[in-house]
């Protein structure tokens, strides 16, 4: 079996997939309600109990979210057109501002070991500054009325202008409060009970893994979080459950539409510490402490995804394509006593046809972050993230990444975290000298990710490196 391995491309993906930190923060809504960017966050994008309560009330206050709005509002309608309806539109309201916040972010990477894989790849470079503007951001996020908001992100790099989102969220359709919302456009996938940015040290609380652009060199992986239009309907319980289900498009790297089916779900359940809807609570538990609480949760997902990407070797222009199906079932499971949090986590992927032979792959995914608020402006802390692979008819390797660091907000707007990245790589095919195999089976090294052996009589080896230290610099108004 012949397995075309991209491994650098590899290094570099789990590289920005782990550790690129842009700022997600909303500073409008801090304006909306006269409030500090602090009532809803630690070291921005990371959520308080209360700023995920927050979140999963689709950008609502718990209670009447209209109650605690400070800025002026500009009426789209009157009051009295809710007796008139349906011969008269629903009313609705804007802030009297436009609701729209900004920011940017970059990072900048210092490579203490000249030997080491990217030193090795980039004629030696060990401080790389290219990437200390990397993004500017546009946010904007609204309430039309106590049920309706909407929620959008425009991203700007030296790539190009992305929206990453555009939602409707509409809240409160059925039943109970907060039990039955519907969200329209563009967003991630909900698979736990919190944000996906839900970390300290890293860009994405839960790593992910892009099979395909390894094995077949997609240009757009599926990944389980990312930015997808579809729709989505989710709710809490009791003040305690939360669920989602989810249906998306899924990804399309050929050029050609294809059709995708992309469907998702999970369950969550809080023991201790504020509600999942914040009910009960218009604001921190512990004004001293608003990110401090007792508390465990623990969620379930599974994923069915759909991607297509084209055949590698096929003639220019041709629309020959494949269409890899995966499924995906994880958990995971956080544990916070007063400044302290354990984050936990684990899924397994298995891709139909993974490879560019076609072949079938199990991804394996662990993670764990363990940080602790000595300041509300300084939480250190460690994470793990480690991949396996296994392609049918090739090697099973896997990559560790040890991340020690720290988040330091210099202002509630503005923040630095510090991280190193120590790897450690396991299975990797090696040539007679003891050095790391090409992934064309010759001596050159190409990173951590170094597969497809094109003598399977050769060693395997375990190897390791200090990677990198990472400064990544944040910013929003």
């Amino acid at each position: 079996m012949t397995i075309n391995v991209l491994p650098l491309r590899l290094a570099i993906l789990l590289a920005v997939a782990g550790t690129a930190l842009p700022a997600r923060a909303i500073p409008a809504f801090a304006r909306k309600y006269g409030t500090s960017c602090l009532t809803c966050h630690t070291a921005y994008p990371k959520l308080t109990p209360f700023g995920e309560a927050f979140r999963r009330n689709g950008y609502r206050f718990p209670g009447v979210d209209s109650d605690y709005v400070k800025q002026e509002q500009v009426a789209l309608g009157q009051e009295a057109n809710k007796k008139t309806f349906p011969k008269t539109v629903w009313p609705a309201a804007l802030p009297i501002s436009v609701p729209i916040a900004i920011g940017a972010n970059g990072q900048a990477f210092a490579y203490p070991d000249k030997n080491a894989s990217v030193p090795r790849a980039s004629n030696g470079t060990q401080l790389a500054l290219d990437d200390l503007v990397a993004e500017g951001h546009l946010w904007t996020g609204a309430a039309l009325d106590d049920t309706i908001t909407v929620w959008g992100e425009l991203t700007l790099s030296p790539d190009g202008v992305d929206v990453e989102h555009a939602q409707l969220l509409f809240n409160d359709l059925l039943g109970p409060k907060h039990a039955l919302n519907l969200v329209v456009g563009k967003g991630f996938p909900t698979l736990t009970s919190f944000g996906p940015h839900s970390s300290y040290l890293a860009d994405l609380a839960m790593p992910n893994a892009p099979v395909t652009a390894i094995y077949s060199g997609s240009a757009d992986p599926f990944v389980l979080v990312d930015n997808y239009t579809g729709l989505e309907v989710n709710g809490v319980v009791a003040g305690r459950g939360d669920w989602s289900l989810g249906f998306n498009t899924g990804k399309n790297s050929v050029g050609t539409v294809f059709p995708n089916e992309s469907f998702y779900g999970h369950l969550g359940w809080k023991i201790g510490g504020m509600r999942l809807d914040g009910e009960g609570s218009q604001g921190p538990a512990n004004a001293m402490e608003p990110w401090a609480e007792t508390a465990l949760t623990i969620d379930v997902f599974g994923y069915r995804a759909s991607e297509h990407f084209g055949i590698p070797g096929a003639a220019p222009g041709a629309t020959v394509a494949v269409r890899d199906g995966s499924s995906t079932l994880g958990a995971a499971v956080r544990a916070q006593a007063g400044s302290g949090e354990v984050d936990l986590g684990y899924y397994a992927q298995w891709h139909d046809h993974g490879t560019n032979d076609l072949a079938k792959v199990r991804a394996g995914v662990a993670y764990a972050e363990a940080t602790y608020v000595v300041y509300p402006w300084f939480i250190p802390g460690i994470r793990v993230e480690d991949l396996m692979l296994s392609p049918n008819g090739g090697s099973t390797v896997s990559d560790l990444h040890l991340m020690p660091g720290a988040a330091f907000l210099v202002r509630p707007n503005v923040k630095i975290v510090l991280v190193a990245n120590v790897e450690i790589g396991n299975g990797y095919p090696q040539d007679a000298t003891g050095a790391p195999l090409g992934w064309q089976g010759g001596a050159a090294d190409w990173g951590s990710f170094v597969l497809a052996p094109t003598d399977t009589a050769t060693p395997t080896t375990k190897r390791s490196e200090l990677e990198s230290i990472a400064v990544f610099l944040a910013w929003a108004l």
